[in-house]
């Protein structure tokens, strides 16, 4: 399912929030005042929870940028360059302990660099593109797919995502961003619908392998941020050539029980058949923010979004697998929602909901006892219209 722009700034302003928070964290461990081991390891463990669900939302926040062309939401993100560099620099220092954290504000800093460059060159609306032939245009397009579709294949046949990335970047070695913009540049100003549609052909592959470099060695970073500046260039051109929504053709592209749950493949084999889309997203967003309002976990999120990211919520959905979300919910909320979506929304609930019960150590009976409050109820049947 479409991520809205309510979710986007939702997500972005979650990303700031989080980067904020390390930051003070990273900083109070590098200024050497908690002179004690157990309290600077108190602090990395802060920092580390505080940075899990980065990745998850740094690919919703760029995903949607390069889709929509959004050059509000890319300068209110561009706005956290300052902090996500200092935040990287500081985890840099502590690398047994922080690797994946420096990581992880590594692959935020320079992702703002990215969009930055192609929002806002050098401070300028206007820039000097260099000039290109149409030979020399399809020359670099002929790059870009060759590369594209090698990538995906060795992805598909389950090759070591580090080995993939090396190989994006030797194929990618001579197309630096100059001549990414001036591809864009050349379709744009002859309006070669023809070029257009070979150069966009392969959008989707390009926006999946831009998330999938996102997090390895610094090579496969490096291509994978050059997989980005590609397909920001490509959805500019869906729009503005081929005047194409490039969210709209990246869901014709998926089957259609899948359409309403994401727009990317987070969910192959072993997914439950439904009689309705499902709408997980949205869901998610309820849970990870309903504050229960009485008893003995009054206060908390019916979900900790921050132990469970929205594709791990997705995939327990579909796969009716709750093991991880029930170590980290209100119980029996979560037990009322697992009930009431299995007998709405999947064709063999009675399997769904011994699967689901399964997973979290209890039988469908058991399941299926609860209690809960009448807002919480409420608001579930308005996400989910079929629960009647």
């Amino acid at each position: 399912m479409e991520k809205t722009r309510f979710a986007i700034i939702s997500a972005l302003f979650r990303l700031s929030k989080i980067i904020g928070r390390s930051l003070k964290l990273a900083e109070s461990l590098a200024s050497g005042k908690v002179e004690d081991e157990a309290g600077n390891k108190d602090i990395g463990k802060n920092i580390r929870r505080e940075m899990k669900t980065v990745p998850a939302l740094l690919n919703e926040v760029r995903e949607y940028i390069a889709e929509h062309d959004d050059k509000e939401l890319a300068h209110q993100f561009v706005r956290l360059h300052g902090d996500a560099k200092r935040l990287h620099d500081l985890c840099s220092a502590y690398l047994q302990d922080l690797g994946k954290e420096a990581l992880y504000a590594g692959i935020v800093y320079t992702s703002i660099e990215v969009i930055g460059q192609y929002f806002f060159p050098d401070g300028n609306e206007q820039r000097e593109v260099r000039s290109m032939t149409r030979i020399e245009a399809t020359d670099c397009i002929d790059t870009i797919r060759t590369a594209i579709r090698k990538c995906t294949a060795e992805t598909g046949v389950n090759k070591g995502k580090e080995y993939i990335g090396k190989e994006a970047y030797a194929l990618l070695a001579d197309m630096d961003k100059e001549k990414i913009e001036a591809v864009k540049e050349y379709i744009t100003n002859a309006n070669d619908k023809d070029l257009a549609r070979l150069f966009t052909e392969d959008f989707a592959k390009a926006v999946h392998l831009s998330m999938v470099f996102q997090d390895g060695n610094t090579k496969t970073q490096l291509a994978g941020i050059k997989m980005f500046h590609i397909a920001l260039s490509m959805g500019y051109v869906k729009r503005n050539i081929l005047h194409e929504d490039a969210t709209e053709s990246e869901v014709k592209t998926i089957s259609t029980p899948m359409a309403g749950f994401t727009a990317t493949d987070t969910v192959q084999g072993g997914a439950f058949s439904t009689t309705a889309q499902v709408p997980v997203l949205r869901l998610y967003q309820f849970l990870t923010t309903f504050t229960v309002q009485s008893g003995p976990d009054k206060g908390k999120p019916v979900l900790d979004g921050n132990a469970v990211s929205d594709k791990d919520f997705i995939r327990a959905v579909m796969r009716a697998d709750y093991s991880t979300a029930y170590q980290n919910c209100v119980k029996g909320k979560m037990r009322c929602v697992i009930t009431l979506l299995s007998k709405a929304y999947f064709k063999d609930w009675k399997e769904y909901r011994t699967a689901a019960a399964r997973s979290i150590g209890l039988t469908a009976e058991s399941l299926a006892k609860y209690n809960v409050e009448k807002p919480f109820v409420s608001r579930l049947k308005e996400l989910l219209p079929m629960i009647k």
